[in-house]
């Protein structure tokens, strides 16, 4: 028997009536049937509705308490398909409220993790366990348990949740009241959580893909094809700045180096680019071996231009300056400092989805974004960080741009007059 197993299996008295799940039901009182609960109808009735997994455990838990029942702390702990979040927590406290906490992959290893009831549960496949919190025990199978406890907490009660996709996820209640749970409240719990489970599954669900897809297409992008925008062929033409931005060097990197090393460099790089982008406002679209495309859409309701087009000049100086803070002991041998040409232009761009009938593209096309490629090539001839094109020198956040010239871009008939930012 492993250690956690055994953990379980003595937290819930080898099985015996202490363990909330293994108890026997017994008559249910009329204050707790679940049957002609209230609360039972609302998690099944979503009523065409999605609600965010952290308002649902705030409703859940406010609805309870105005019910009678005594809870005072939920936590929900959901496994996540993003790729730097390991899974989703959500707490509730009744004099609190609810939070949302990310825990990222490194977080496997910790002391705080291996010594939960969490990873006990799922090293174990147990089906839950109770623990009294109101006597005079001095240890508990878990140090969080003695937190639980000395904020107020007389008993507690953790279950697995199960999905549809086979994936098991976790749940804990804990109470205040004088002698912990009764019964009659357990069993109303017990009868209650296949329609937590199942409410919370649908509503996590759409919270995750949301949340995928934003993180591999953009947010923007994400929300037009949940939103239907999505077949082939479709465009749609709309008003956006257009943020280019490529590495420097990447080739004789890309063949000099190993592969381990490259991924740093542009992990390094991306992140460097990627947060100014995304914290003024950009909608990443495209991350293309070193290049980074990204928009700052003029259409929407409301839309002050010339405040966006502040914001993409926000975001160019500041990667500018983040890439110039990678130091040496950050990258590998040979690579002393990460360089990048950044573009801006503005212009109309046809958004929409390209590609093959299985295999699409949700991404901007058009004469804006060849430019915008085409001026981020200057960049390394002319020897400026950030160059920026005629038509977005119009805009009145940019009166600090001085003129280069004209030059003659690849593919376009005239020459085109382009601006650097003074102070770069």
């Amino acid at each position: 028997m492993d250690q956690q197993t055994d953990k379980i299996k003595r937290a819930t008295g080898n099985g015996a009536a202490e363990s909330a799940l293994d108890a026997p039901k017994g008559p249910q009182s009329q204050d707790f049937s679940w049957s002609r609960s209230r609360i039972a109808s609302w998690l099944a009735d979503h009523d065409g509705v999605a609600i965010h997994p952290t308002e649902l455990i705030s409703a859940l838990c406010e609805r309870l308490v105005s019910s009678g029942f005594p809870v005072f702390r939920v936590y929900a702990t959901l496994r996540d398909l993003h790729p730097q979040i390991m899974a989703r927590t959500f707490l509730w406290e009744r004099d609190k409220g609810s939070e949302e906490i990310d825990r990222f992959f490194d977080e496997i290893n910790s002391k705080d993790y291996l010594e939960s009831p969490v990873y006990a549960m799922a090293q174990s496949g147990a089906s839950g366990f109770r623990q009294r919190l109101d006597g005079s025990d001095k240890e508990f199978p878990f140090p969080i348990l003695h937190d639980i406890k000395a904020a107020g907490a007389t008993d507690y009660v953790a279950m697995p949740l199960q999905f549809t996709d086979g994936s098991r996820h976790f749940w804990s209640w804990a109470t205040d009241a004088p002698g912990g749970f009764t019964t009659d409240q357990l069993t109303f719990l017990y009868d209650l959580m296949p329609l937590i489970c199942l409410r919370l599954e649908l509503e996590n669900s759409q919270h995750v893909l949301q949340h995928l897809l934003e993180t591999y297409l953009g947010v923007d992008a994400a929300r037009r094809v949940v939103g239907g925008s999505i077949r082939r062929g479709e465009g749609e033409e709309i008003n956006a700045i257009v943020f280019f931005s490529d590495l420097r060097g990447f080739t004789r990197l890309a063949d000099s180096s190993e592969p381990a090393d490259v991924v740093r460099v542009l992990s390094a790089y991306y992140e460097a680019v990627a947060t100014p982008v995304k914290q003024f406002g950009g909608d990443i679209l495209k991350l293309v071996g070193d290049g980074l495309l990204a928009i700052f859409p003029l259409d929407r309701e409301d839309v002050d231009v010339n405040h966006v087009g502040c914001g993409a000049v926000a975001a160019a100086r500041q990667a500018t300056k983040r890439l110039a803070e990678v130091t040496a002991d950050e990258l590998p041998a040979g690579v002393e400092q990460l360089r990048a040409g950044i573009a801006l232009h503005t212009g109309k761009v046809t958004y929409g989805n390209v590609g093959a009938h299985d295999r699409l593209d949700f991404t901007v096309i058009g004469a804006t974004v060849n430019e915008a490629v085409r001026v981020e090539q200057l960049s390394k001839r002319l020897e400026r960080p950030v160059l920026v094109t005629a038509a977005f020198a119009n805009l009145e956040c940019t009166q600090d741009l001085l003129s280069l010239g004209f030059h003659a871009l690849r593919g376009v008939r005239e020459p085109k007059e382009i601006f650097t930012l003074a102070d770069l």
